[in-house]
């Protein structure tokens, strides 16, 4: 980006960050003290039940809990982010062995990337397979949107309201909200574009019930990959998905990916996700998990850095250890 556009954005970004300074400290002076007769019957107030809200989530289908993302059967080892149509090295795992991410040499077949998107795809496989990795994840990078859609090698939860739904993955120290009160995706005119939206890991998603199909629409996402073989896409990435319950515990997502940058043309994905309707430690077979119940706030402790090359490097044991210092809390 040239300087004077940076500094540009930056101004934007200052200023932005002072209007919001303005607008809490406003906000701090302005607002009333409780009354001394609202302080005094506090007690007896019996406030307005979630009645009209639970109405409109019951008009919803049902996508809560806890959500795996599923692959056909015999495909490779490690997550990919569109399993049907990826060539996966003849160098798997033997039988026994572990192995959490796919094989270097591993890449997706049927993205439509134009030439120049080709060959740095191309250059990051052959970079793996020499042993250069690029993933971020390790270095504490939030996996994002969209690469928790099809990518994450573990469950992600779903909560569910009438006006937004989350979606959380712990692993991926990722949440993505679906606004769905009606509001628009934010532009680049708006006053505190630069400070309270702008790109983001997960993006802005924005969605609407089309009778049982939830239809999202997401933009304004970081550059990053789509996967771990480092499939990348560019500033531009548009997704629309169509997500819907195909049985009481399948769901299906059907993206439709836009990037004019990196594609010649859409780019159509379809993954499945089961829901998780029980567990060992649950009360009944047919409980519906949620794992965000279980609460995780410990602070990411990365074990390799980026160099200036975007490779990964990785930490010798005494700087993660400095690392984890840091990040513990002082009392």
């Amino acid at each position: 980006m040239p300087e004077n556009s940076s500094m540009a954005r930056f101004h934007t970004f200052a200023i932005a960050l002072c209007a919001s300074f303005a607008a809490t400290s406003a906000f701090g002076q302005g607002a009333s003290w409780p009354s001394a007769d609202v302080i005094a019957r506090a007690d007896r107030y019996d406030p307005p039940k979630a009645t009209a809200l639970a109405a409109k989530l019951s008009l919803q289908p049902d996508m809560t809990g806890l959500w795996t993302q599923l692959a056909p059967k015999g495909v490779g080892t490690g997550p990919v982010f569109d399993p049907e149509h990826t060539y996966y090295s003849p160098l798997q795992p033997v039988a026994g062995e572990s192995r959490f991410g796919p094989i270097p040499g591993t890449y997706l077949t049927n993205v439509p990337y134009n030439a120049e998107y080709k060959r740095r795809y191309e250059q990051y496989v052959d970079e793996a397979k020499a042993g250069k990795a690029r993933d971020t994840f390790a270095a504490c990078v939030p996996y994002g949107v969209p690469r928790m859609l099809g990518d994450s090698p573990v469950p992600f939860d779903i909560i569910q309201a009438p006006e937004v739904m989350i979606w959380y993955n712990d692993y991926g120290r990722t949440e993505r909200r679906i606004f769905l009160d009606g509001r628009e995706h934010p532009k680049s005119t708006d006053a505190e574009y630069a400070y309270s939206a702008g790109p983001s890991y997960s993006g802005h998603s924005v969605g609407h019930w089309e009778g049982n199909t939830l239809v999202v629409d997401t933009v304004d996402m970081i550059v990053a990959n789509f996967d771990e073989t480092s499939a990348p896409h560019s500033s531009q990435l548009h997704i629309v998905e169509r997500l819907r319950l195909i049985d009481t515990n399948v769901m299906e997502n059907r993206m439709t990916f836009t990037d004019p940058e990196a594609f010649e043309r859409p780019w159509v994905v379809t993954r499945y996700y089961a829901r998780a309707n029980g567990s060992p430690n649950a009360d009944s077979n047919g409980k519906i998990v949620h794992s965000y119940l279980n609460l995780n706030d410990r602070p990411c402790i990365p074990n390799v850095r980026i160099d200036e090359n975007g490779f990964q490097v990785l930490l010798l044991p005494q700087e993660i250890e400095a690392e984890a210092a840091k990040a513990r809390p002082t009392r």
